[in-house]
């Protein structure tokens, strides 16, 4: 119906973004797009169970399937305690007693294992019952925890070797880990700590008399410190899954580096290290499986979301649309350079295109691909654009991320979230423009 290149193909994506804004299940929002790009297409009810089919077997389904695996990981190492004693481990050796010492901890803590796990929600809500009574003791607000879990939480998804994010942009550059590392994830990580610190220790006081946690989650923590109720024989077990956990998932890790695994090395990295820790804990196998898929359960709609962004993205290129917009910020290109060009396509991750951050990286990746090779920019610049223009949509927009991070905390401070957020994207931009300016 439409000879591609047009810029009529953006209308997809144009849909999405809009219902995406307006409240809908990013599901539903990606769905309407699909059928959109279809019709616009030329085909009917067949093509378009055909591009979900090819979707099915498509990269990104496959980083659905980690980050639902990573969530069912994570409910192992939170029903075995794992999870509880290693933060309980950080923060004692910490020796947490002051604000300042409970803001880094939490930091170091919730990077720490969302990059072990590869999600943030399901990372924050397994160290969120051990974390907060401890820095509730020491004088920190709900405010202050939930800034953490986003800020600092989010890092850790930039830093490990086999989270979706980092699976997903290596996959797309060609680059390698070690490349992706000191390119972009290493600057941009930077940025968001000192960030994140800053902004804690600026809202700390007054947040503390705004959203401070109650005086339950003190006595929490002192009665559950005493571990009264618990057996020598359960606390061993509790430290035998700790060392499965670490021991495996560490050990795995750094084999995959080395062997060079990649993304297809991720899920088996996971599923290993969730039925160890598993038998480690005494748990059966059935316990095994029924707690695993409990973990994944909630996010299932995030695979639906993944397998419909392939058909999604197919229709946008059948019709020519990234090829349209590139083709509009060429002359811009030609005035402003190469810089102009990685700056203008990092704000447009930012500001424009929402959804799930590995389905914006290959977006982002699509949109681009010719012009990049056009302008003979280097995967190791462009991989810095890439990370930022992705990562950052969660924080400068108060949806998924913000929102659970806020949940998990307790907080209810949406109004500090949102400052940070703007805050945090901000610094992350010019940062990225800055280190454009001198490649």
């Amino acid at each position: 119906m439409f000879e591609a290149p047009t810029i009529w193909g953006i209308v997809p994506l144009l849909i999405f973004i809009f219902f995406a804004f307006r409240g809908w299940n990013p599901v539903a929002a990606l769905l309407l797009a699909v059928i959109v790009g279809a019709v616009m297409s030329g085909e009917g009810l067949i093509g378009i169970s055909s591009s979900i089919k090819d979707g099915l077997g498509s990269f990104l389904a496959y980083v659905g399937l980690m980050i639902l695996s990573g969530a069912g990981l994570g409910k192992i190492i939170e029903r075995t305690g794992a999870a509880q004693n290693l933060v309980k481990f950080i923060m004692i050796k910490l020796k947490v007693n002051s604000p300042t010492k409970a803001i880094f901890g939490t930091m170091l803590c919730s990077m720490l294992i969302t990059g072990m796990l590869g999600t943030l929600a399901g990372a924050n809500a397994v160290i969120a019952p051990v974390i907060i009574p401890i820095v509730a003791a020491v004088g920190v607000s709900s405010s202050v925890v939930a800034v953490i879990f986003q800020g600092a939480g989010t890092t850790g998804l930039f830093l490990g070797p086999f989270t979706p994010p980092m699976v997903t942009i290596t996959e797309l550059t060609g680059l390698s880990y070690k490349q992706v590392l000191f390119s972009a994830s290493i600057p941009l990580t930077i940025i968001v700590w000192i960030t994140t610190f800053i902004y804690c220790k600026v809202i700390l006081k007054k947040s503390l008399k705004t959203n401070p946690y109650t005086e339950g989650d003190i006595v929490l923590i002192e009665s559950d410190s005493e571990d009264g109720s618990i057996s020598k024989r359960d606390k061993k077990i509790k430290a035998q899954s700790t060392f499965a956990f670490i021991a495996t998932l560490l050990g795995l890790i750094i084999y995959g580096v080395i062997i060079e695994g990649g993304s297809t090395f991720a899920i088996g990295i996971i599923l290993t290290t969730a039925v160890v820790t598993g038998l480690v804990g005494r748990l059966s196998p059935n316990e095994i499986a029924s707690t695993f898929f409990e973990g994944a359960k909630p996010l299932i709609w995030l695979f639906f979301q993944f397998v419909l962004f392939s058909p999604f993205i197919y229709y946008i290129e059948k019709l020519g649309g990234f090829e349209a917009i590139a083709n509009y910020l060429l002359p811009l290109v030609e005035n402003g350079g190469n810089e102009m060009f990685l700056s203008l396509a990092t704000i447009l991750g930012v500001v424009g295109i929402p959804g799930a951050s590995v389905a914006q990286m290959t977006v982002l990746q699509e949109m681009f691909a010719d012009t990049i090779t056009t302008l003979g920019i280097p995967m190791t610049v462009w991989v810095l654009a890439l990370l930022v223009g992705s990562q950052m949509t969660e924080y400068l927009y108060p949806v998924g991320d913000t929102l659970g991070a806020m949940g998990i905390a307790r907080s209810k401070d949406l109004k500090n979230m949102v400052t940070f957020g703007v805050v945090v994207t901000i610094a992350a931009v010019i940062m990225a423009v800055i280190m454009f300016m001198f490649v």
